[in-house]
């Protein structure tokens, strides 16, 4: 890890300059490296997630952290030499019998950005992207997860020396990185501090790959399942304590509903975490968090999902009934066990209401399938799912990003491999009808011009 007075500069020193990118072998031993010491670690991982947190719970992290990047590994693995394998695009009959193709070359030297709340996944996953895209990266782990960070620079250092370096995480390094003279930079965590990342970044025409967060609204429809929409959302809101960027922010559910689907929220949380005050259920990580989101329930009618709600530094489950618009619960992203239900009269109101607001980076739409899919189309976000929540982001093949306020690029499988190359198109001249409309002009070009301009 560098930890050094000018740690940029040493990370550039540390990564020179690379003009010949690895070919399709060192990249797949480079991921199955990465593979290698992840899961040689996974039971660290889950140790020092947990004690960054206070306590988050054992199979969350193996699931959401270390299967995630193992996977993303895998699904790379499998389908790096179909990337790799040059596109050959058609040319105008003017230029045959030349040819070209073009290639997705690396970006070079690119910095990653992790946030705090799934500080492994978040950091390494995007790794896996940049390395099978042939880059070298330069790592930063969030500050508030130390045991974390350091223990993905000795992940890092152990699979891909020469390739990435970790720098030692604080607030001011990580505003060094965003400004650096990089050839890409991918950041995770929240739209505000998205907005100075990429200001920084815009100041060297840094390419860059926001992944942010939003309120990721939930629609319950007329005919769908109460009890199974409940246990759904419950188990998408609460997993990590609520502190995921695509848990369900928001409920809209029919007027007539409020008062059923309220009850269907309890016994969901009741089945899913009989014992909040357990080992399945996870601390709020930040103590200013902790303070956020009690503020929250001040000022509208605040149920609790919890029949025993669990002592600080955890938060029980809380819904909030109707808050007004201007309702601080309904201005920024929750990120907590905090659900407002807004209840609405008729079914385009709902798309109207989405519409109306920031892109979110999610929409979980909950009904007939039917009415469910067509509501799901017609919605702006970054992505949706129909009866289910969450579940998309661990789909290694299904493109991953949002939109304006919730993000800007996608990744995952062939778009994160995309998001750290950039295609390169390579032409082979022949002789051909193009040498025609070379000067000094004679009559042909008339008709030339008159094929080309129709």
């Amino acid at each position: 890890m560098i930890d050094d007075a000018d740690p940029i500069a040493a990370a550039f020193a540390a990564l020179p300059p690379d003009d010949s990118p690895p070919d399709r072998r060192a990249r797949d031993a480079h991921l199955a490296a990465l593979a290698r010491e992840t899961r040689r670690h996974a039971e660290e991982a889950a140790r020092a997630v947990s004690r960054d947190y206070g306590h988050r719970p054992r199979p969350e992290t193996l699931l959401a952290e270390v299967a995630m990047v193992l996977e993303g590994v895998r699904h790379a693995r499998r389908n790096l030499r179909r990337w790799m394998r040059p596109e050959r695009p058609p040319l105008p009959y003017h230029l045959w019998p030349s040819s070209a193709h073009v290639t997705r070359v690396p970006l070079g030297r690119v910095g990653i950005i992790g946030p705090w709340n799934y500080p492994l996944q978040l950091t390494l996953l995007p790794l896996v992207a940049a390395i099978a895209g042939g880059n070298r990266a330069i790592l930063h782990p969030s500050e508030h997860t130390p045991e974390t960070a350091a223990l993905i620079a000795r992940i890092a250092d152990a699979a891909l020396p020469g390739r990435v370096v970790t720098l030692a995480p604080s607030a001011r390094t990580a505003a060094a990185l965003a400004a650096a003279p990089l050839d890409g930079l991918f950041f995770t965590g929240s739209t505000a501090t998205g907005r100075r990342v990429a200001e920084a970044a815009a100041r060297n025409l840094v390419p860059v790959t926001l992944e942010l967060g939003g309120k990721s609204p939930a629609i319950l429809l007329d005919g769908a399942d109460l009890d199974a929409a409940a246990r759904s959302i419950i188990a998408g809101k609460l997993l990590n304590a609520g502190q995921t960027c695509v848990a369900p922010d928001y409920l809209m559910v029919p007027r007539a509903q409020v008062e059923p689907m309220l009850a269907a929220l309890r016994r969901a949380t009741a089945a899913l975490y009989p014992d909040p005050s357990g080992p399945d259920y996870a601390d709020i990580a930040r103590a200013p968090d902790r303070d956020r989101l009690a503020a929250l329930l001040d000022g509208a009618r605040a149920e609790p999902l919890m029949e025993r709600m669990p002592a600080p530094p955890r938060m029980g489950a809380w819904a909030l009934i109707d808050p007004a618009p201007d309702h601080p619960a309904m201005q920024a992203e929750i990120f907590g066990p905090v659900l407002p239900i807004l209840p609405y009269d008729d079914p385009a109101e709902t798309r109207a209401f989405v519409s109306a607001r920031p892109c979110p980076l999610a929409l979980y739409v909950y009904g007939p399938e039917r009415a469910a899919r067509a509501l799901a189309e017609a919605t702006p976000s970054g992505g949706a799912v129909v009866n289910e929540a969450v579940v998309h982001v661990g789909v290694q093949s299904l493109a991953f990003g949002g939109a304006g306020e919730s993000g800007m690029g996608a990744y995952h499988g062939a778009e994160g491999f995309r998001a750290f190359t950039r295609p390169r198109a390579l032409m082979v001249a022949r002789p051909s009808l193009a040498r025609l409309v070379r000067p000094p002009y004679g009559r042909n070009i008339e008709r030339i011009l008159a094929s080309l301009i129709r």
